[in-house]
Formats: C-alpha cells, sequence, structure tokens
C-alpha cells in the first residue's frame, strides 16, 4: 500500500512538473514589416501620407490594431543595415506582398535628400524623381530575416521580424 502511495504522488508530481514546463513555452511572435532605408551620402526626410492618422495629423497607426504609432515626417540618417526608425509599417500577415501593404497603409510618399534640392513623390499611379515605386508589384525590395528576443526576469520573448526593404540610393534618383 505504502508503494501504491509513492507511485500515486510521484505521478501527479510528474503530471504537475509536465504541466508547469509546457506552459512556460515560448511562443514567437512574427510580423512581416515595410522599411524605408537611406543608401545615400545625406539624410533623407520621409513624409508619409498615409490613409489614417491622429486627429492631429501628425500621427498614423504602424499596424492594423496594434496601438503603436509612428510621426507622418522623420529624417532617415545614411544606413546600411535594419534599423526601427524606417519601418514604416508592418502587420502579422506573412503572405502579404511588401507594395500591396504599402498601398494599403498609404496615399502617398514623398522624400526629400537634406538640402531639399531633390524631391522624389511616390503615388499609386505615378513616381517622380526615382526609378522606382514601392506602390508596384516591380518595384524591388530587398529582404531581410530580424530575429531577436526580449527578455525579463523569468521569461523571454522570441521575435522574427521579416523585413522588406525599399532602398533610396542616389544612383536611382533622377530629376528631370
Amino acid at each position: 500500500m505504502r508503494n501504491y502511495n509513492i507511485l500515486k504522488l510521484f505521478l501527479v508530481a510528474a503530471l504537475g512538473l509536465t504541466f508547469v514546463l509546457s506552459s512556460c513555452k515560448e511562443k514567437v511572435t512574427e510580423t512581416l514589416q515595410v522599411l524605408i532605408q537611406n543608401r545615400t551620402d545625406g539624410d533623407i526626410t520621409v513624409t508619409l501620407y498615409p490613409k489614417k492618422t491622429t486627429t492631429s495629423g501628425e500621427l498614423y497607426p504602424m499596424c492594423e490594431g496594434c496601438g503603436g504609432y509612428k510621426k507622418t515626417k522623420f529624417t532617415l540618417k545614411p544606413e546600411r543595415y535594419y534599423d526601427w526608425d524606417g519601418v514604416i509599417y508592418y502587420t502579422s500577415d506573412l503572405n502579404m506582398k511588401p507594395y500591396i501593404l504599402t498601398s494599403i497603409a498609404f496615399d502617398s510618399i514623398y522624400i526629400s535628400t537634406s538640402n531639399q534640392d531633390k524631391v522624389i513623390k511616390f503615388t499609386h499611379s505615378t513616381v517622380y524623381g526615382y526609378s522606382e515605386n514601392p506602390f508596384t508589384e516591380n518595384s524591388t525590395w530587398e529582404y531581410y530575416l530580424y530575429e531577436w528576443s526580449r527578455k525579463t526576469n523569468s521569461r523571454s520573448f522570441p521575435e522574427k521580424n521579416h523585413c522588406f526593404i525599399f532602398i533610396i540610393s542616389e544612383d536611382k534618383i533622377f530629376i528631370e
């Protein structure tokens, strides 16, 4: 009888331990992000014209229902790697194409060089001052998978960002 009680206690403890360990399993959060990256020699100013803004018009939602907001006008320094500042929109729908996501979020995008001598204008149907358009299917996007983890004392929260980067480079800028 005593062995039976010990076995029963052992099984209850094993089940409890299994439950605790399985409930602590890390869940990976994945997003698809569209970014603008500056690969020119100087700063660029990006002005976004989103389909949805806050009441002041200076902020727009960075994703559908996430609660995060970003300024509609910001400056990007020359960069060669992933930079959160360049993220213009993101979604949890990993099957979305970057040009479609850009089209869903924005009416147009304007970019000016640091000395304001060159202005690039992107809309759904036209582009001015650049050889590609982020709103069209034939635009070039660079893909990068950025994996990282937020940690607390007892858990980590792993994330995978599927980044589609639209690059602004000197060799594609032209002003008529």
